[in-house]
């Protein structure tokens, strides 16, 4: 693809020169330029009945201030799906929608072919694990678990102990008591231990250290391979769950930037860096997604794959073609440029939910 995307150039703290992408209409420039394979799903399709969760044009709003935008995707039964983007980008909204917590404004939603909200059939088949679950004030986190099969007809109690141990949750203390990780550990061993059809993880590694977060990577992923289900994941921390993911739909500003398959999304983007003014040269009427200089270094995101003319070009010049990670790439295609320090260049304001 040539297309020439409507750019505007900022400067951001540091001397870095950052590409602005127009996300003025639709979900701007970045995504278009993005292979077929990975772009949002196009909208007036009918749902679809045999995925795990479909949604039609799905809108929400608070007040006057609309947070989602239109929403057009499917979630496959039987898979691991990032829900990838910023804070703040919606993704606490659409879960809240898909699990039956929350009505949609506007469009068509269907979880396990079916209307979620406050749908009983489909909540029983459903779990919502999140650090920030409100239990009774008197609970214990041993409560909390010795409850949970009243709620998940596939609780597995021997599983659960198991994560308590793995996690050093402590089942004696009170919920008000417990530290944000520990929190979070109590909303894993539920995610997990519930084994629920669908399962909705929520930021669920909040207050975790490292070691805690690629502990529950590894242990999700082994549980979900001898038993498997949907998992819809929420995330910012993209680079850590990359290689968990099957699918990955990418959310900005309460749109739909990115849509695909584990691999195509791997495939979507590559980089170019080098001195300025050759990477500009090459770059001439390409699909760049990002743009970054510093001093006469230039380094760039560009759609798709170097083709063979482009290889050559670079090799002969010395510049580098590289991979882009998918955290890097979710970076790259977001409706809003930022600064170094992750705040929003322009003015733009953040959004609240």
């Amino acid at each position: 693809m040539h297309l020439t995307p409507n750019t505007v150039p900022e400067t951001a703290p540091g001397g870095l020169h950052h590409t602005a992408q127009d996300a003025s209409s639709g979900t701007g420039h970045a995504a278009d330029a993005l292979s077929r394979e990975a772009r949002p799903l196009p909208a007036g399709q009918p749902t679809n009945p045999e995925a795990a969760i479909s949604v039609r044009g799905l809108r929400k709003s608070f007040g006057r201030q609309e947070i989602l935008h239109g929403l057009d995707f499917d979630i496959p039964a039987g898979s691991i799906c990032g829900l990838l983007g910023r804070n703040g980008a919606g993704k606490t909204t659409a879960l809240s929608i898909l699990s039956g917590q929350d009505r949609a404004t506007h469009g068509e939603v269907s979880v396990l072919g079916r209307e979620p909200f406050e749908d009983i059939e489909t909540a029983s088949r459903l779990c919502f694990a999140r650090e920030n679950q409100k239990y009774p004030e008197s609970f214990k986190a041993g409560h909390v678990l010795k409850s949970a099969p009243w709620f998940f007809e596939n609780w597995d109690q021997e599983f659960a102990e198991r994560l308590v141990r793995m996690f050093r949750l402590p089942v004696e203390t009170k919920i008000q008591k417990l530290s944000r990780g520990q929190l979070s550990s109590v909303a894993i061993v539920v995610g997990l231990a519930a084994r629920a059809p669908l399962t909705f993880f929520d930021e669920p590694y909040l207050g975790l250290d490292a070691t805690a977060r690629q502990l529950f990577y590894d242990v999700m992923l082994q549980d979900y391979l001898e038993h498997p289900r949907t998992i819809v994941m929420s995330t910012h921390l993209i680079d850590e769950a990359a290689d968990l993911l099957e699918k990955v739909l990418v959310i900005d500003d309460g749109r739909i930037l990115m849509d695909a398959d584990a691999d195509s999304a791997r495939s979507a983007a590559f980089s170019l860096s080098g001195p300025a003014a050759a990477v500009g040269q090459l770059t001439e009427g390409r699909s760049i997604l990002h743009s970054r200089r510093i001093g006469g270094l230039s380094s760039v995101t560009l759609a798709g794959q170097p083709d063979a003319g482009l290889a050559a070009a670079a090799a002969e010049q010395r510049l580098e073609i590289g991979p882009v990670g998918l955290q890097d790439l979710v970076a790259a295609i977001g409706s809003r440029p930022t600064d170094t320090m992750g705040e929003t260049v322009a003015g733009t304001p953040k959004e609240s939910r």
